[in-house]
């Protein structure tokens, strides 16, 4: 006759430290190979089409306030696939005073959240933004001649930044979700999901970008790459696996058939 102890050490793994996931490994990679590896190829192969839907998306938008200062440019990146395509658009050089100014307030928005001491997630990632934002505005002050970037520059890097997020999201998304035990159709969606979000969040994004450095400054194209570009497209990919896990998790957790321990 089997025991309590016995019957729980059917269920309670060795390991002890993590759920165990039913499936092969064989099935993850065939599902793999089937779903997310196309959709990140399609990316690579379709590349020049779509930067060039997203340019016209944003000179159509920015072109009221630009009138012909605005433009298309294309550059060879893979010779076998084709050209991509970014904006050309003037900049605004930041005087000294705006400079200056920035610098003055990043400091004192720095110095009051220190003393807060209020390390929450919100705070910490403000803290950064204006940590980020003052060293550029030092530089600005400083050295202002020795900024090496136009917006061309930017918008290219920042095209070729978005089609590198769409080429890995759904990789990326496939690799997390592919071994959960959720309907095909359902992880299927999720990465399709979160592939249109990545495009069309992307698009808004670059518009309102080269916006923000051709009406106010090129003071901003620091905090606007290394805060708000590829950090925020993690956190929207987390937080789409979060839901779905969410979901599965309150769909399923009394089977312990698959949650085991």
């Amino acid at each position: 006759m089997r025991t309590k102890l016995d019957n729980g050490k059917a269920v309670i793994l060795f390991h002890r430290s993590y759920r165990k996931l039913p499936g092969s490994v064989a099935t993850f990679l065939l599902q793999f190979g089937c779903f997310a590896v196309p959709l990140a190829a399609l990316t690579a192969y379709f590349y020049p089409q779509i930067t060039r839907a997203i340019c016209l998306i944003t000179e159509i938008t920015l072109a009221p306030f630009f009138q012909d200062t605005i433009t298309i440019a294309e550059t060879n990146f893979i010779d076998v696939v084709g050209y991509i395509y970014f904006i050309d658009l003037p900049g605004k050089f930041p005087e000294f005073f705006f400079s200056l100014g920035n610098a003055l307030v990043c400091l004192v928005l720095l110095l009051f959240q220190v003393y807060l001491c209020r390390a929450n997630p919100l705070n910490i990632f403000f803290m950064m933004i204006v940590a980020v934002q003052l060293l550029s505005s030092t530089f600005f002050v400083v050295a202002p001649g020795l900024f090496p970037y136009d917006i061309t520059d930017y918008s290219y890097l920042y095209m070729v930044q978005q089609i590198s997020i769409l080429f890995f999201v759904p990789l990326i998304m496939g690799f997390a979700l592919l071994p959960l035990p959720s309907s095909l159709i359902s992880k299927c969606l999720t990465m399709g999901i979160t592939c249109v979000y990545a495009l069309v969040f992307g698009t808004v994004r670059y518009a309102v970008f080269l916006f923000i450095l051709a009406k106010a400054s090129l003071l901003y194209m620091a905090v606007l790459f290394f805060v708000l570009g590829p950090l925020i497209d993690f956190a929207y990919i987390v937080g789409i696996y979060s839901i779905h896990v969410t979901r599965l998790t309150a769909k399923t957790k009394e089977d312990v058939s698959v949650w085991r321990w």
